[in-house]
């Protein structure tokens, strides 16, 4: 497993989307089906991007954003179980980020899960403020779950 100083963040491809949507079902109460996953990497939606990192063998985490005018969006980000915990959740934002700030992109806005503590570490650790609540938005086994509506500011606007 490489370490994520070692690792490189990619542009996800249409062949990527079954590993994607296999990764999402270990770790999401709610996953992405793989269509959705290949939508994605095929770029059906005229703003998404995939980004994904890989050991050479399989791929180990992913993160999916969309840009619209001057703001982006993180619609979906995850780290395989066997490859948490070694900075690749971050590697993946972190590339992102830096990508938009050179686009020039002024904010990124996301959603989370209230009971996310990892995500919602990683985010802080960013920069990412709290901006509000979205009320019963995840569904879950036994209802629904609040989310965390965050955002940080790329670039000041001129």
């Amino acid at each position: 497993m490489r370490a994520a100083s070692q690792a490189l963040a990619r542009p996800g491809k249409v062949a990527d989307a079954p590993a994607l949507a296999a990764i999402e079902q270990r770790v999401s109460p709610s996953p992405w089906s793989e269509q959705q996953f290949f939508s994605a990497c095929a770029g059906e939606h005229s703003r998404e991007r995939v980004l994904v990192v890989d050991n050479s063998r399989q791929i180990q985490g992913f993160v999916i954003y969309s840009e619209v005018l001057d703001e982006a969006s993180i619609h979906n980000i995850a780290v395989d179980p066997g490859s948490q915990g070694n900075g690749l959740g971050e590697l993946l934002l972190s590339t992102v980020l830096a990508r938009l700030r050179d686009c020039g992109t002024h904010r990124c806005l996301l959603e989370m899960r209230v009971s996310n503590e990892a995500a919602h570490g990683l985010y802080r650790k960013l920069g990412f403020q709290a901006d509000g609540l979205r009320k019963d938005y995840y569904p879950t086994a036994s209802g629904r779950e609040d989310a965390v509506l965050m955002s940080l500011v790329l670039r000041e606007q001129e």
